[in-house]
């Protein structure tokens, strides 16, 4: 039985043996040798199970790839919500995959209506994409119907919406919540484009202020003049990217939060480089670290006009970010 390095050195030795074998193998005159049984792994090459093979290339979603270790693609886009006392619906636009090849997939827009749910009650959900399903889907819980509403965070729903052939599309759970009465409504709350509650903004009026206890109507200090905040919601989060400032300051956001550079281009907080540099004030601001942070707190999302642009910081308002508006 030849094996594959075999099989090539025939190929410089005999040309004439080399085509006539080859010819066999692709089943001349209905003569077509098993390559499962006549050719063995050899010490260089080895063969590939068809089941890790999409279009005679290694798929990392198939079953025949020993998963260890992945380079995580990144998602665009995002989730808002709609609620009513027993219900929770989703709905996404806008979605997109970034993967490590550079190639994109487009997530159709849609929705998802859970009911069966209790009055003001927080509920926590895990979306992802299924690559063998072609569809975005939800981690099953025990809660609603369909049952896809969890009652509480857990590692394991966060682990099974990124196990082999699933692409995770929020950092960690989103969050939602039922009303005591009326409707309501919100955006999802596992990333989305927001700052952290007790990050400092500058008002027109009361000075600065925690971004928490902005009001609606507040006017806060934009990049040319004062904005007016129009939408002002706090959600519970628990991951943020930490960025701290040349000087001497930082800023707690979520992972999807969008920043605009010296040369006027937008970047998501978890694709800025210590290299990068952001608008300040009075001039620019180098990234002296970049962290992740996981800790229970609050995200907040506005919405201002005219100016979809703001300043904020931990410390002072210094470093300017974009609102809720921003497509990135």
């Amino acid at each position: 039985m030849l094996n594959i390095p075999q099989i090539e050195g025939l190929k410089t030795i005999s040309t004439h043996l080399y085509e006539s074998m080859k010819r066999v193998v692709s089943g001349v005159n209905n003569l077509k040798l098993s390559m499962d049984t006549g050719v063995t792994d050899g010490t260089d090459y080895a063969r590939v199970s068809v089941d890790a093979l999409t279009s005679n290339e290694i798929d990392p979603s198939k079953s025949g790839v020993l998963m260890k270790g992945s380079v995580s693609p990144t998602w665009s886009g995002g989730f808002t919500y709609t609620c009513t006392t027993s219900s929770i619906t989703w709905s996404w636009s806008g979605l997109s995959i970034l993967r490590a090849d550079g190639t994109q997939t487009q997530i159709a827009d849609g929705s998802l209506a859970v009911t069966g749910l209790a009055a003001a009650t927080t509920y926590f959900f895990y979306p992802y994409w299924d690559e063998t399903q072609q569809a975005l889907a939800f981690v099953a819980g025990r809660v609603g119907n369909p049952a896809n509403a969890q009652s509480a965070k857990t590692i394991a729903a966060a682990q099974q919406q990124a196990l082999q052939g699933c692409v995770p599309l929020s950092a960690g759970a989103m969050t939602a919540a039922t009303v005591a009465s009326g409707t309501g409504g919100g955006s999802g709350g596992g990333s989305g484009s927001c700052v952290r509650g007790n990050m400092k903004v500058l008002t027109k009026d009361r000075g600065s202020v925690k971004i928490h206890q902005l009001r609606k109507g507040d006017h806060i200090r934009g990049r040319d003049s004062w904005t007016q905040v129009v939408r002002h919601e706090v959600h519970p989060a628990d991951t943020f990217i930490r960025l701290s400032l040349s000087n001497g300051d930082s800023l707690d956001v979520t992972p999807h939060h969008v920043f605009t550079l010296a040369d006027e281009s937008p970047v998501r907080a978890d694709r800025l480089c210590l290299g990068d540099i952001l608008v300040e004030c009075n001039g620019w601001l180098t990234l002296q670290k970049i962290e992740l942070v996981n800790e229970e707190g609050a995200k907040v999302l506005i919405t201002c006009e005219p100016e979809h642009e703001f300043f904020a910081g931990r410390s002072d308002a210094c470093v300017l970010t974009h609102n809720y508006n921003f497509s990135s």
